[in-house]
């Protein structure tokens, strides 16, 4: 029987894609509590769960003909995968940070060029040979390092994790945040986003080429799209005159053919 291979990812996109797919009809679970296998009401799909990280190589080498993974680690390993669908769940930013007592105000107010201009003199004044950067975003951090520094030197630490505890050795960091909060509490101060991520569908671009497999892909986003968009949706019942129902459906925002019921008794 022929399979499309899904990467899911672990951590803390796993409950709401699990949802999602939930909603699709797909009913995910796990072969068992440590397990790495999802099972789903479809057999035709074999799902295994990895690191959002390690998602868009796996996809991209044609391990797996599709994933959900965050945009930002697709950028971070600049994969050459399609992104078919944003399921617009696990939005994060990916900010640059400088400890508070730099005193460097924010890139929304200043502009890019003047914070990181601002960040290379404090350095300097304290007589550092280069700036200590720490980021789990190797490829990113040092883009950014190259575009907006300068050429001052750097340093690029890898983090595992954690990125926010670096603040007794670092100058800057590269990490995700979703209220900023974490970074606040542990010295940080945000100079700079970078990017901003969502959790997206990728699929390797081999595999779109598959008459089967793009047929079972497309289905799998079709149903997946639908599942998204009926969660902004409200059941709304209610008890109208029949000599108003005209008047009423033209006053409803989304529905073009709603569901009327006549009560026994006429009006």
């Amino acid at each position: 029987m022929a399979v499309l291979k899904m990467a899911i990812p672990k951590g803390h996109l796993w409950s709401h894609v699990k949802n999602l797919l939930d909603r699709a009809g797909y009913g995910l679970r796990l072969e068992g509590e440590r397990s790495y296998i999802v099972r789903s009401n479809d057999p035709e799909i074999e799902m295994r769960i990895y690191r959002a990280q390690n998602i868009p190589p796996l996809v991209e080498e044609g391990r797996y003909d599709i994933g959900i993974t965050g945009h930002d680690w697709v950028v971070e390993h600049e994969a050459d995968v399609e992104e078919l669908l944003d399921l617009d769940v696990g939005r994060v930013k990916l900010v640059a940070a400088v400890p508070r007592s730099y005193n460097i105000p924010s890139a929304a107010g200043e502009g890019a060029e003047v914070v990181f201009k601002e960040l290379v003199e404090k350095v300097q004044r304290e007589g550092k040979g280069r700036i200590i950067v720490a980021s789990e975003y190797e490829n990113i951090a040092r883009k950014l390092c190259e575009e907006k520094l300068g050429g001052y030197p750097f340093k690029l630490i890898r983090s595992y994790g954690a990125t926010e505890t670096f603040i007794e050795v670092a100058d800057m960091i590269i990490d995700v945040s979703e209220t900023g909060e974490t970074l606040r509490q542990n010295g940080w101060e945000t100079i700079y986003e970078v990017l901003e991520s969502t959790a997206r569908v990728i699929a390797n671009k081999d595999s779109l080429k598959d008459p089967w497999k793009l047929d079972k892909i497309e289905g799998l986003t079709t149903l997946i799209q639908a599942a998204k968009e009926a969660g902004g949706m409200k059941l709304l019942k209610m008890n109208v005159p029949s000599n108003a129902i005209n008047e009423v459906i033209s006053l409803l925002p989304a529905m073009k053919s709603p569901t009327v019921s006549r009560l026994y008794s006429g009006d």
